[in-house]
């Protein structure tokens, strides 16, 4: 029989005392317990690998369905150390030990992220981004979208969200998951929840890889919010209020998180209850369990329901302690990004919604005043129109002395028609030009995804091109008061 090399009969040794030094037990709430090694382990979820039938595998548990996690000590130190006698192993064999040896359990997704190169005093970077206001305006999917690009090139690894927010368009928190989703790779996402989550806000805490909440923070009510304006804004969330129902429970499972919980806050049909240890049902489970959702209400959650159903972590520290909640050491903020991408976002689209403002001001103005100036609007013309004299003396002959022709208008009366066909074409003048304006700003608004500042372009492009006609018809008849023989205004081509 051929006698394996001592060197590799060391590495086998090492690696079943290793294997056996490092299991994991880990049990769910329903009672079942799983035995192998946590390769990773964050607020979300835990994946542990166990070998079954000789063959080894990972199996993924949401973090709310456990229970309890007990990691066991090595039992011997002794393994690790190299016979005096041993002569210097390869590269390779060494290689193999340093694998061996290399803590399996990981507070941090960082064997899935972007790691840190390495350095003799490594740091670990991250930003924060602020979640303030309305989701679409203060807070929006272009303002995340630059602040994650320019932190990728600076080599952070964690993004932090500040989030106190009371919700927004639902519209913009779609587009949210959408860059959230692009970067997942990329990051690791923690939402630290200072107030509220309110509505479109809680997409970044269904993204998240880790949650942690304030005592007194909330989240829900994940409805379509809108503003009461000519935007069009409600129509916009209606449409995607659907399409954000799905994916934000989508998002939420995918990350370890209850779905039905997140589906709740924006179904009002939806119903959600949770048993003694915080295990989350859609239906009355058996036994003892308390209702935090019914079928008439949208749901806004509390910071220790999310806590006992293993969702979140409470925090009550400055977010630079987070590091060592973590467990991360040189826990380092590269300051600004995050602040300043939502700040110039921000400005953006207040600057447009002032030029709406202004245009929509220009245009009703002027729209008020043609209404007054239009020359319709008076009856003080003295026009003859063709009518018969004395209808006794009816001869049959239209060129009779007994008609007066439609055509005889006197003087003054075209002048005041044209005096007021020359104002209501300044008022039409600068109604045009209010709509040039906000057709405008809708482009720029599409460019950066503000829905909620565009015009529909159907109506924008209507009104357009009314009154460009009107302004054309006024031209067209400056001089002459196109009052037909009926007395009605002449509007024909």
């Amino acid at each position: 029989m051929t006698q394996l090399p001592y060197k590799v009969l060391i590495v086998i040794l090492l690696t079943l005392l290793c294997s056996l030094a490092h299991a994991d037990i880990v049990t769910l709430k329903d009672g079942t317990v799983i035995e192998g090694v946590i390769v990773k382990e964050n607020g979300a979820q835990v994946v542990i690998e166990v070998t079954i039938a000789n063959i080894k595998t990972t199996k993924t548990y949401p973090r709310y369905k456990v229970k309890s996690i007990e990691h066991k000590p090595i039992e011997s130190e002794e393994v690790n150390k190299k016979p005096a006698d041993e002569s210097k192993p390869s590269d390779d064999t060494q290689a193999d030990k340093d694998s061996i040896h290399t803590p399996r359990r990981s507070t941090t997704r960082v064997a899935r992220k972007r790691t840190t190169r390495a350095s003799a005093n490594p740091k670990t970077r991250y930003i924060v981004i602020p979640v303030h206001g309305t989701i679409g305006e203060e807070t929006n999917a272009v303002g995340l979208e630059r602040a994650l690009s320019q932190a990728s090139k600076k080599q952070v690894e964690h993004v932090v969200f500040e989030i106190d927010s009371p919700g927004g368009f639902v519209y913009d928190a779609v587009e949210t998951l959408k860059v959230l989703k692009k970067y997942d790779e990329a990051f690791n996402f923690h939402a630290l929840v200072d107030g509220g989550a309110i509505s479109a806000s809680s997409v970044y805490v269904a993204a998240a890889d880790d949650i942690w909440v304030r005592p007194d923070a909330r989240v829900g009510g994940a409805v379509a919010y809108s503003k009461e304006n000519s935007s069009g804004a409600a129509e916009v969330d209606a449409k995607f209020n659907s399409i954000w129902a799905a994916e934000i429970a989508a998002r939420a499972d995918s990350k370890g998180y209850p779905g039905e919980i997140f589906r709740a806050m924006v179904v009002l049909e939806a119903e959600v209850w949770m048993d003694r240890e915080g295990e989350v049902t859609s239906s009355r489970p058996a036994g003892n369990a308390q209702q935090i959702d019914s079928s008439t209400t949208i749901l806004t959650i509390r910071a220790s329901q999310m806590v006992k159903a293993g969702m979140a972590k409470e925090f009550a520290g400055e977010i630079r302690d987070l590091g060592a909640a973590l467990k991360v050491e040189n826990w380092i903020e590269i300051k600004g990004i995050g602040l300043r991408a939502m700040r110039d976002s921000a400005k953006e689209r207040i600057a447009l919604s002032e030029r709406i403002d202004f245009a929509t001001k220009i245009y009703d103005e002027a729209s008020k005043e043609l209404d007054q100036d239009h020359p319709t609007k008076f009856n003080d013309y003295r026009v003859y129109m063709r009518r018969l004299l004395d209808p006794s003396d009816f001869t049959g002959n239209r060129r009779s002395n007994n008609y007066e022709s439609a055509d005889a208008q006197d003087a003054e009366s075209i002048n005041k028609w044209r005096n007021r066909s020359q104002t209501a074409i300044k008022d039409l003048d600068r109604m045009i030009e209010a709509l040039t304006e906000l057709a405008s700003v809708n482009r720029r608004a599409e460019r950066i995804g503000a829905l909620h500042l565009m015009m529909s372009k159907d109506y924008g492009e209507k009104t357009y091109q009314n009154a460009l006609k009107e302004r054309e018809w006024l031209g067209r008849n400056m001089n002459k008061i196109p009052f037909t023989t009926d007395g009605e205004i002449d509007y024909s081509p």
